[in-house]
Formats: C-alpha cells, structure tokens, sequence
C-alpha cells in the first residue's frame, strides 16, 4: 500500500524569536514542511493529524517545555529524530539527551543557543539524506512504473502595477511503495551513479511538456520551467530531441524555459556553447540558475545565450538586515537588463521581500508567498481563482493578502502556504 504522498514534516517547539527566525528558514530551503506548537493543546492538535518526522525541541520553554513533550510524543507513539536546544549548560541539554534517548527517541543532536544556522541545517540534511542506498533496479522501476510524478511552483511575473502567473516550474518527486514521497535530495545522486539521469530527465521533459500542452488547451498558455540535467549539456543531439517532442505535443518553443546552473560540470566549453545556441535558436528559454551563489556566474554572463539569470534565495535571504546585499541584488537586476535579460528572484516567502524586489526591478518571482509546490490540478484551480482586472488567460492581481497562522488554527498550518486571493474595492 502507498504511503501518503508528504514531505518531511519539521515540529518546531521554541518561543525563542530568533531561533524561530532560524529554523523556518532552514525548514524552507530543506524542503520541510514546518509547525509550530506554541502550548500543548496546540501540539496535541499537531500530533493528532500527522507525526513529525524531525521535531526541534527548546527544553527550557516555560509555556511546553521539552521533557513534556517527549512524554507527549512518547503517547501518541511518535518517534521523530530531534534536536535538542537551549539557553542551558551542556551538562543539562546531556541530561535530557538521555532522558530523550530512553523514551525511545533518535536524538540527531543538540544546539545552545543562539542558533548555529550552518550547524543546525548540517544535522537536519545529514538526518534527512541518511536512506539505506537504492539498487539500480529500484531505480529502474520507479521509471517504468509510474512511481514518479511531478509538483509545479508558480513563476510570477511582477514588472508591473499588477501581478499575474507567468509560468511554472516542474519539480519531479517519487512516490516510492515504502518509503512515502521523496525530493530529489534522496534519489538524484543515486540516479546519477547508476547512469540514469537521462532516463530522469526524458522524463521530466516529457511529462512538463505534456501538462503545458494541456493547460493550453484549456486557456492557459502558462510557461513551463524545467530543470535541465548537466549531463545533457553534452549532448549535441539533445535540441533535436527536444524540438521533436515540442512539435509531437504542438507546444511553442518559447513557452519552454530550462534552468541550468552555473558552469556544467564540462572540459569541453565549445560543445557547451553549442548546445545553448541551438536551443536558443530553437526559441526554448535558457535560465542562469542560482546566480550569486559560485565564482564564475559573470564569466557565464557573457560567454553564454543565457535569457534569464534567476538570483539564489540564500543572498536575497540577506536583503532584510544587509545593505550591502540591497544594493548587490540591485546591481544584478541592473545588470540583467543591461545585456537584455530577464531578471527572477527565487525563494521569495514574504510580502516585504516581493515589494523589495519589484522596486528593485525583477520581472518575475517564486516562492512560498505563492503558494510553494502543488499538483498540476492545484495550479489550474489557482490561476482560474485568480482575480482579474481584463480577460488574460493568466489574469492579474488587483489585491493580494498572504494568509497567516492567526487566520488559522494549528491543523491547518499543517499545509503548504497558500495565497488568498481579494478583490480590491
């Protein structure tokens, strides 16, 4: 029998406000679902509807301290792997570390405050990517078999006065008999050390293209994001390939935008600049991914067709707090339309960071202000619930609100964000 198809699940039990800072952020980047459990009906709530499979623990929280709430996670059999934090000693956070590991849960590691970003999210990812290996022919089976699937994360395009869906990007996921729905964290390199990448990425081609044409057909000409695997960089046949499938399905190039991360791992940059080419010939959308997080992004710049440059979520993560970072992210947007490319700001989770990066000149945003990832079924639901101001496939924004944990009780902040959509007066 399958698994419920979820993602990891992060409960996070801390009053602290910048540890919270810290830790949804982290949840965030990981791919987490996250809740907070502020009270222990809250938690009881929580625990009521779905186990967590990593839990945060603050032990030295007044309102549910962290050895109730082992006990509480004890009743209900949940056995997540915690961190244990604090403003105590270490002597103290050892004490509870056993007492943790004597009710029968996996303790990953313990923190004192302040919070160590890169140490916490060191032990959260080593815990969430430590899966017995994948046989080669688990692999293959979840190709032939239909175990793999696709989510979309809405692409927004925000240039102007209103906001509207631009596009989308296709994120693959596995929803594996055993082991419930895995991210690409768990199975990419393993796809790769078997030579199964192309495999992957054939599929994922064809399935976004398929949905694209679909949606097309229902009127919505929406843009269809794809992830394109470095290996296929080498692949002087790939554009071919890939203008075959476009006219199979009738789908026009240009609503088809790869995403390629910064300089392939390649010895031969001749071929490199020859597969872009042709596919920028073809009409097919080429995206620099995480700009602003390697060395050699500018040098990308100019010896590559890139259309697109999409800024990595760790550096506009910095603009709140950082004037430097501001004035950085500035320049890149600057930069981008100097050589006549569109400019999209990747992670954006708040409606002061969207403001941010309109005025600073981005065309387009994604993120879990938007909604995060969703069924293919979901997205049409969103762009048709989507409020218009003129007859756009897309249709545009005319107010927008971002729901919050105090329009909501603790089950269903249990779900990915969504956005409420309001029609301005």
């Amino acid at each position: 029998m399958l698994m419920p198809i979820q993602s990891d699940l992060m409960l996070i039990v801390d009053r602290d406000a910048a540890s919270l800072q810290v830790l949804r952020r982290i949840a965030d980047q990981l791919g987490c679902d996250r809740v907070e459990a502020e009270s222990p009906e809250s938690l009881h709530a929580v625990l009521a509807v779905r186990v967590p499979t990593i839990a945060v623990l603050a032990i030295d929280q007044i309102e549910t301290d962290g050895l109730a709430v082992l006990q509480l996670l004890a009743q209900y059999g949940a056995r997540p792997a915690t961190l244990l934090t604090g403003s105590v000693n270490a002597r103290v956070l050892g004490i509870v570390k056993r007492a943790a590991k004597a009710g029968g849960l996996t303790v990953i590691g313990v923190s004192a405050r302040p919070l160590d970003a890169n140490e916490v999210e060191n032990i959260v990812w080593s815990h969430l990517t430590q899966l017995p290996p994948m046989a080669k022919q688990e692999l293959e089976r979840a190709l032939v078999e239909h175990e793999l699937i696709l989510q979309y994360e809405p692409k927004v395009a925000i240039f102007s006065e209103s906001l509207k869906i631009q596009g989308v990007e296709a994120l693959v996921r596995w929803r594996h008999p055993r082991r419930g729905l895995l991210f690409p964290r768990h199975f990419l390199r393993a796809m790769e050390d078997h030579g199964l990448m192309m495999g992957l990425t054939d599929f994922v081609m064809t399935e976004a293209v398929r949905q694209a044409t679909q949606w097309q057909a229902h009127g919505l000409p929406l843009e269809m994001v794809v992830n394109l695997s470095p290996q296929l960089v080498k692949d002087r046949a790939f554009p071919d390939r890939l203008a075959v499938l476009l006219r199979e399905h009738d789908l026009p190039a240009k609503q088809l935008v790869l995403d390629v991360t910064e300089a392939p791992d390649t010895d031969d940059r001749n071929l490199m600049l020859d597969v872009f080419t042709r596919l920028r010939i073809l009409g097919i959308g080429l995206s620099l991914d995480n700009f602003g997080t390697g060395l050699s992004s500018l040098t990308e710049l100019y010896r590559m067709p890139y259309s697109e440059i999409k800024v990595d979520h760790s550096l506009l993560a910095d603009v709140p707090h950082e004037r430097d970072a501001q004035l950085i992210v500035r320049a890149i947007a600057d930069l981008a339309h100097t050589l006549e490319l569109t400019v999209c700001a990747a992670g954006v989770e708040t409606r002061d960071m969207l403001e941010f990066v309109r005025a600073a000149g981005f065309d387009s945003a994604q993120g879990r202000l938007f909604g995060g990832s969703m069924s293919g079924a979901d997205i049409e639901r969103l762009v048709n619930g989507w409020p218009r101001s003129a007859p756009a496939a897309t249709g545009t924004w005319r107010a927008l609100r971002i729901a919050t944990k105090e329009d909501a009780g603790a089950t269903r902040r249990l779900q990915s964000p969504k956005v409420v959509l309001v029609d301005a007066p």
